[in-house]
């Protein structure tokens, strides 16, 4: 009977062998190289980003829910306290925002468009105007009509429309970004 017999040596080089697929099959390798080659037809600023810009959707729409849904006790809380706390959520959320649209994929000047990025540019344009005409059409009714049954004070309706405004603008700087990037297909390599 034979023994096979591998030396400490030996097992380590086959478990960073093993390691080595694992990290190829990830990608990251292929990417880390493309980051780092000198090819000026890589853009590296421009990139899709298809998952951060539901982030900020998903807190901004937390901030317009949670005022519908918890009725805050705003009555002992100071005008200052209010606008200060509603300024810094608009600051972050939209520095966010701009940083989004700037390093995604309709970051770079439109005159530096080809036929087929100017056309990704109207369609994703388009897709984020039509989706927020519907939702402003549909939603501002029916926000008059909850703060007519609820009896909201004034205070209340302020945070309420400033909420809506956030969602707005996050929806605005957000929507062609993601449209963009989901719809975005790289050219193959010559």
């Amino acid at each position: 009977m034979k023994r096979n017999h591998k030396t400490i040596l030996s097992r380590l080089d086959d478990s960073l062998r093993w390691m080595d697929h694992a990290l190829r099959w990830t990608g990251f390798p292929a990417r880390v190289a493309d980051d780092m080659s000198d090819n000026p037809s890589v853009d590296r600023n421009h990139r899709p980003s298809r998952w951060f810009p539901l982030f900020y959707i998903a807190v901004s729409c937390v901030l317009l829910i949670l005022p519908l849904i918890w009725l805050l006790k705003v009555d002992h809380v100071s005008p200052g306290a209010i606008v200060g706390s509603m300024t810094a959520m608009v600051i972050g959320i939209m520095t966010g925002v701009s940083l989004i649209h700037t390093s995604g994929p309709l970051g770079k000047p439109s005159s530096q468009d080809d036929e087929r990025e100017a056309a990704l540019r109207r369609d994703s344009f388009l897709f984020c105007l039509v989706l927020l005409a519907g939702l402003n059409c549909l939603g501002q009714p029916i926000l008059m009509t909850v703060s007519h049954w609820r009896d909201w004070q004034t205070a209340q309706s302020v945070v309420v429309a400033v909420s809506t405004l956030i969602v707005n603008a996050t929806l605005l700087g957000t929507l062609p970004t993601l449209y963009a990037s989901w719809n975005f297909r790289q050219l193959p390599k010559e």
